[in-house]
């Protein structure tokens, strides 16, 4: 979770850049910011900050009438503008021989440890397709190389994408969907089945083989494991949370929630809905903030974790003690409220995402990933509402003319 504490970067490990032999497939050379307004580019003397490159559906600088449904976000040291980098070479990741991989720019690699900066951030700020184009070499190489056990990796399932999604549109999502092509905006082309451009099937996530997945973060859905301090999910300790997808050659979507996520929730959450949190500083600014207590819709504290001589520890068998308000909380645990800082539970509106793009048969210059926010279905009585609403609004607004 990220919360009010910035969190920075673990050391990155090195990959080599590999650029000969093993011809035939398109590699993907960079990311196309032609339909983009980058960022603010950070030096080492600037104090922490946030750059974000707004992505457009057409050429910058943006004319009149251009659109916008999405930016890409980067947290400066952890990563720096553009906010997207592309990794060529051979390199093994989670049991997949890739071509490389599409994340964040910041100074991790496609094999970098948990929490050094790879997924790139990207903001959803309207409903609408966000179009992202990324160059290639069609005919271009990767090198195999020494996996170390006798065996060579080629990058035969193409590029890996750490992709992190954010729900900052004002309203509740049902999902999202991704698509390939080419073009942007009115002139986005889908890709068709055959051209030598796909998602990849043979993607594994561990030790179950996925075409896709998008989970919201283990630090608040998930079974006890280290990457979550032994201690599990604070909203659900026993399973993880997340989106069902549904995989095509050229596109995915989501088809509602499995887990905990929805009932507890409803849809995805906007950033500005998700509720807050209490955390525990635990002094080290490279990993994230315990949630020990969160703040229900009616001001009570529902505390599910505790702090003992600085140890962290989950209530016993899935309790969780109730307050009626913050005070009652200080006043019957005053030496634990004084340790915690409030800050959005921000994860709420995040989901993690990782994909692979194929690109083994393609033979263009550029190819388009579509991102596309799903909204929540309206009833079919909200029309009425919504001018219902509207004739409400207006009359309050004469209402106050007249009055003043």
């Amino acid at each position: 979770m990220k919360n009010i504490k910035h969190v920075t970067a673990l050391a990155a490990t090195g990959i080599s850049m590999l650029t000969a032999g093993n011809a035939g497939a398109a590699t993907i050379t960079g990311w196309n910011t032609d339909n983009v307004v980058v960022g603010d580019t950070f030096s080492d003397g600037d104090p922490e900050q946030t750059g974000e490159s707004v992505v457009y559906d057409r050429d910058v600088p943006p004319t009149a009438g251009a659109v916008t449904n999405g930016k890409i976000v980067y947290d400066f040291p952890e990563a720096n503008a553009p906010g997207i980098k592309v990794v060529k070479g051979a390199v093994d990741v989670g049991g997949n021989d890739l071509a490389g991989c599409i994340m964040a720019s910041s100074e991790s690699t496609c094999d970098g440890p948990r929490q050094s900066g790879k997924r790139l951030k990207q903001h959803f700020t309207d409903i609408g397709p966000t179009d992202l184009v990324f160059d290639t070499n069609p005919g271009g190489t990767v090198t195999p190389v020494d996996d170390g056990n006798g065996g060579t990796l080629t990058g035969d399932i193409g590029y890996r994408v750490f992709h992190k999604l954010t729900n900052e549109t004002g309203a509740p999502l049902a999902g999202f969907t991704l698509s390939l092509g080419t073009g942007v905006g009115d002139h986005f082309t889908p890709s068709a089945s055959g051209d030598g451009l796909s998602f990849s099937q043979d993607f594994e996530n561990g030790p179950e083989k996925l075409a896709a997945y998008a989970q919201f973060p283990v630090g608040l859905f998930g079974e006890v494991n280290d990457r979550n301090g032994g201690l599990g999910g604070f909203f659900d300790r026993t399973a993880r949370s997340g989106f069902n997808t549904v995989f095509g050659e050229d596109m995915i979507k989501t088809a509602g929630f499995f887990g905990s996520y929805g009932d507890t929730f409803g849809p995805w959450l906007t950033g500005e809905a998700v509720p807050t949190g209490l955390f525990w500083d635990d002094g080290d600014d490279d990993v994230e903030d315990p949630l020990i207590a969160w703040i229900l819709d009616d001001g009570r504290v529902e505390q599910r974790r505790d702090v003992n001589g600085g140890v962290v520890s989950n209530l016993a068998d899935d309790g969780f003690r109730l307050f009626a308000d913050l005070n009652e909380f200080e006043n019957e645990d005053g030496g634990l409220f004084a340790q915690l800082f409030s800050g959005d539970i921000e994860d709420l509106a995040n989901v993690n995402v990782n994909f692979a793009i194929d690109l083994s048969d393609f033979s263009g210059d550029n190819f388009t990933l579509r991102v596309t926010a799903t909204p929540v279905p309206l009833p079919a009585t909200a029309p009425l509402l919504v001018a219902g609403i509207g004739a409400f609004a207006m009359l309050r607004r004469r209402k106050r003319a007249k009055a003043a």
